[in-house]
């Protein structure tokens, strides 16, 4: 099952995360999660870029953890924080990072 962060309170618990995973875009804290799911959020600071910039990255994001359910592993909480060129980023460069990122959580164990 794939669920969203959206709560403030949850976005806090990322704070003091064991496991972070770098990605030459994104900083990704990563959590144990306590149901069988997985779980992101996604984190863009305004000075990363304009308005349209952030809201299309957030989009693409959305739309890879959605068409690519079966590949997110099961019981993980993730913050996706965007670093400074991520806006500029296609969706084919979006696809490589987060299938780079799924190899590392894979491989975590």
């Amino acid at each position: 099952m794939l669920r969203r962060i959206v709560r403030h309170a949850e976005y806090l618990t990322f704070h003091h995360a064991a496991v972070t995973c770098r990605l030459p875009h994104f900083t990704v804290p990563v959590l144990a999660e306590d149901e069988p799911s997985f779980a992101y959020g996604i984190t863009i600071m305004s000075k990363i870029g304009n308005a349209v910039r952030r809201n299309r990255l957030k989009r693409r994001l959305k739309c890879w953890f959605y068409t690519n359910r079966e590949v997110l592993p099961a019981g993980k909480k993730i913050i996706l924080i965007a670093r400074a060129g991520a806006t500029q980023l296609s969706w084919e460069d979006v696809c490589r990072e987060m299938s780079e990122l799924m190899t590392l959580l894979n491989n975590e164990n």
